[in-house]
């Protein structure tokens, strides 16, 4: 009995010391191994509490880069009945720039309160680095270097950037602390096969590794400029000592090192630049190709712009066909093909449209001008498309150049200016009775021209059914004559009557096919779209072309 009554008073006074101990945890503190540093030195800053069951929330240090951390650790003892806890995080700060700066307090958040922590000032310094036997002993053995594929380069030229590390001797966890931020410049991330390689370097044997590529475009001239690159490891070096065994012990010794980016001069481009320029710059062709100059009144025509070559593809557009009359001109189908690599922007970009002929007769493609800067030359370079004729061979007839119908023609216009002169002169010999006869010959006169204008200007509008009807025969003779657009011309005729309807062309979806359709006809017309597209691309993988021509049938009759 008096046992038990022992170990439950030695309970009941642990539990009150443990208690006394717990209210007594409201410390947070804040802690680095060097008030003044070096630019490049590393230091360390400790946020230490011993209030359990906190959580520590770092401040923001905007002002360093952080090589290694956060660094977790916590430990409780008890002794002679007397609990302490204690809970550690830091981390591996490595200096921006000279300067005084503050690192503001660590929040402590608990279920009850938020404490806050003291706050450190850093003075940094250049020339003012530390450096202990080990870290002068691997000053030398890593660096790095950004390497440009080229020195000076026109405003939209493209240039390759490889970043590449270099170490003599054995290291781990290499990692990159700061990317370079190049100001005034598009980047595109390429491909790269990360291998270490060796080579020799003024007689001494030298790994290195290229571990990124880029292909940047500068948009203003100038200077290239930007944030340092920035990469850590750590290096191995050799303690002296030997273990057990009587092998070399090795250390590891974290080090920070930069590279400057290259001096790259971006020369603006000459003035006074054209006014048919747009911004291409590069080694360019540029191209408007016909899928045939003589058709029928039921055929199409592909017309395909294409700029080609190496440039800045990324920024380049392709202009767009001045309409020509005579024809019904459906929106422009989009194709590229642009590849990024070391030896710069390469491919084409491309506008084909579908053209489908309203009259009979022969039309002309209007001429198209078209400038870029070479860079290879340096001179602005205008590349001139002539016209091409197009013969219609079957059709209605056009209407007259002279444009308004209601305007006659200019012979018609001097015989009625004769007609009046003839009344005029006559009218001081008639009577007011005669007048009234003369204005009604002269009305009919009048109607009679406009009859004959009417009837040179040959067949009225087609109405919806007979646009219908031309376009559905227009797809059927393509799949009939096996024609290489011929998916293109069924989804250009399809999009074209969805437009015609009232539906953007950039909306169509399902959701947007039912608000004006059934759900099953909704359906049935997405999946013909969708396979159009996919068979541009891959042809006989969707299904074949008596598949196509029963679906389209099906479909337009209710469309």
């Amino acid at each position: 009995m008096v046992r038990k009554i022992g170990k439950y008073l030695i309970l009941a006074l642990v539990l009150i010391g443990t208690k006394t101990a717990y209210s007594q945890e409201n410390s947070l503190t804040a802690k680095c191994s060097r008030t003044t540093v070096g630019l490049k030195e590393q230091f360390r800053v400790t946020f230490t509490t011993d209030k359990r069951g906190s959580t520590i929330v770092p401040p923001g240090m905007d002002d360093f880069l952080i090589v290694g951390g956060p660094f977790q650790s916590q430990q409780t003892q008890i002794i002679n009945g007397n609990f302490s806890f204690q809970k550690e995080i830091s981390y591996q700060l490595v200096p921006k720039k000279e300067g005084n700066f503050t690192i503001g307090p660590a929040l402590m958040i608990s279920r009850k309160d938020t404490i806050r922590s003291n706050t450190l000032t850093i003075s940094v310094k250049a020339g003012t680095v530390r450096e202990n036997s080990l870290t002068a002993e691997v000053k030398d053995d890593f660096y790095t270097r950004i390497l440009t594929s080229k020195k000076e380069v026109y405003v939209g030229e493209p240039f390759v950037m490889l970043f590449r590390a270099y170490w003599t001797k054995p290291i781990r966890n290499l990692g990159i602390v700061q990317s370079p931020n190049f100001e005034g410049v598009l980047q595109n991330q390429l491909s790269l096969e990360q291998q270490e390689k060796r080579e020799i370097i003024n007689g001494k044997p030298v790994q290195y590794l290229d571990f990124d590529k880029k292909l940047l475009t500068a948009t203003q001239p100038g200077t290239l400029q930007g944030e340092d690159l920035q990469l850590s490891a750590q290096i191995q070096v050799p303690t002296g000592r030997r273990d057990f065994f009587n092998m070399p012990e090795v250390t590891y010794v974290n080090q920070v090192v930069s590279g400057e980016i290259p001096q790259v001069i971006i020369k603006p481009l000459p003035s006074p630049k054209p006014s048919s320029f747009s911004g291409a710059v590069g080694e360019l062709t540029f191209t408007r190709t016909l899928s045939r100059h003589s058709v029928n009144g039921d055929e199409s025509i592909s017309v395909k712009i294409k700029i080609a070559g190496s440039g800045n593809f990324n920024t380049i557009a392709v202009p767009e066909l001045v309409p020509p009359e005579g024809f019904d001109v459906y929106d422009p189908k989009f194709n590229e093909k642009v590849t990024y690599s070391s030896s710069g922007v390469k491919g084409y970009k491309e506008l084909e449209y579908l053209l489908v002929p309203k009259f009979k007769g022969e039309f002309i493609i209007p001429e198209m001008r078209w400038t870029y800067f070479n860079t290879k030359t340096g001179t602005y370079q205008e590349i001139v498309l002539e016209e091409d004729t197009v013969e219609v061979l079957s059709g209605p007839n056009a209407p007259l150049e002279s444009g308004d119908p209601d305007i006659p023609n200019k012979r018609e216009v001097n015989d009625i200016d004769n007609d009046i002169r003839y009344l005029h002169a006559n009218d001081e010999i008639r009577s007011t009775k005669d007048w009234h006869g003369l204005v009604i010959i002269l009305v009919s006169i009048v109607a009679l021209l406009w009859l004959i204008q009417a009837v040179k200007l040959g067949s009225t509008p087609m109405s919806n059914h007979q646009i219908k009807k031309r376009e559905k025969a227009i797809v059927i003779k393509a799949f009939e004559q096996q024609s290489t657009d011929r998916y293109g011309i069924l989804f250009n005729i399809l999009e074209g009557r969805l437009v015609a309807i009232g539906i953007d062309k950039e909306q169509i979806s399902l959701n947007t096919l039912e608000k004006h359709f059934g759900k099953a006809e909704s359906q049935q017309l997405q999946q013909l779209l969708e396979r159009c597209q996919m068979a541009e691309y891959a042809p006989g993988t969707v299904g074949d072309d008596r598949w196509f021509i029963e679906e389209f049938k099906s479909v337009w009759e209710w469309i």
